[in-house]
């Protein structure tokens, strides 16, 4: 097997010619099992993956910094444990005022200084009011929901209630776009073409930015309940909602790395797949499987924090090869900033650049 860092210094190796900036992209989805996806042992049907992985690296032991949406997110984009930066305390509802604090520095701002183009379409979850939203943490372009998907009227704990009272604790869902709200009430017909969309907005902004190097973070609504799927998918996978929508999640999956390939850029680009956190295991048929791991979200065994991990790079990565070298989200960015040549930032991060291994 190869090791991360092994993997890295053939990527480092690589970087010769006019350009020697990658393009980043991640796929951050939402509570996936270490079972959910092909190249871990599913029997959802994956073929985007499953070609992704034979292209590239499976990452058998990554792991994220928390086993819930808010505090994992915050981990990924900054290098630094959630508790230490003010953001381990649960996740954010529409009722907080907290979020990411504007003196951290994310992945998106130090791309961006080093000229990158910058996209997040997804689910954000680190502040729903404008001074925390993304384009106010290096992205250029945003789309999505502010949190999670189930924060809203039609929630399972306040169904039986009027309207009017439901509201009162789970007011209506919004969709934003940029700074603004562009949808005051997402509806659940809204919410099937949640993961189209966003995949069609993370398309345009590729065919944009092609050019020029960019950065794209696409954090998917998608597998967390409740479930929606788009009509091309709905009984299609032969393994219930959830698989119909993991088939959703693997489409996205196969629609950037085609575009990437469209427009000759598969050798210039290092793309990631992993979670934020494992399957929340309560909701029965309508989660995923951590399997053979113990556990799910909401916990420490490993069921809850090691996510099924992919990284591709055609030319760089090897195909068809396994790392199982323990790494974690908060290692990102120093890495992606050490690919890159760029300075990390002055006050202290916790994560540590994959290189330094060796």
């Amino acid at each position: 097997m190869k090791s991360l860092p092994l993997l890295i210094l053939s990527i480092i190796s690589c970087f010769a010619g006019p350009n020697p900036k990658p393009n980043i992209v991640i796929i951050f989805t939402d509570d996936m099992g270490y079972g959910d996806i092909g190249p871990f042992g599913s029997v959802h049907p994956t073929p985007h993956l499953d070609q992704m992985a034979k292209e590239g690296m499976k990452l058998t032991d990554f792991y994220v910094n928390s086993t819930a949406c808010t505090p994992s997110r915050s981990a990924l984009l900054t290098g630094c444990y959630a508790d230490r930066i003010g953001m381990g305390r649960g996740v954010v509802f529409p009722a907080d005022s907290r979020g990411l604090n504007p003196m951290e520095i994310t992945i998106a701002e130090i791309l961006k200084e080093g000229g990158y183009a910058t996209g997040c379409f997804g689910k954000w979850h680190l502040g729903h009011h404008r001074k925390f939203l993304p384009l106010q943490h290096g992205f250029d372009e945003y789309f999505g929901l502010p949190y999670s998907n189930d924060m809203w009227p039609h929630h399972p704990g306040v169904r039986h209630l009027p309207l009017e009272e439901r509201i009162k604790k789970w007011p209506h869902l919004p969709l934003i776009e940029g700074n603004d709200v562009i949808n005051d009430m997402v509806s659940p017909k809204d919410q099937e073409m949640l993961t189209t969309q966003y995949t069609e907005r993370a398309v345009s902004f590729i065919e944009k930015n092609k050019e020029k190097p960019f950065f794209l973070y696409i954090p998917h609504s998608m597998v967390h309940v409740p479930l929606f799927v788009s009509e091309k998918f709905k009984d299609k996978s032969g393994a219930g909602l959830f698989g119909d929508v993991m088939m959703e999640v693997d489409w996205s999956v196969g629609r950037i790395i085609d575009t990437l390939k469209k427009n000759k850029l598969e050798k210039k680009t290092l793309f990631l797949f992993t979670s934020d956190n494992g399957p929340w295991l309560n909701y029965g048929d309508h989660a995923g499987s951590a399997y053979p791991l113990r556990e799910g979200k909401g916990t420490t065994f490993d069921g809850g924090c090691r996510e099924p991990t992919l990284a591709w790079w055609p030319g760089k990565i090897p195909s068809n090869s396994v790392c199982s070298e323990p790494a974690m989200t908060i290692d990102l960015l120093p890495t992606i900033a050490e690919l890159i040549g760029a300075e990390l930032p002055e006050h202290k991060i916790d994560g540590k650049s994959i290189l330094s291994l060796m």
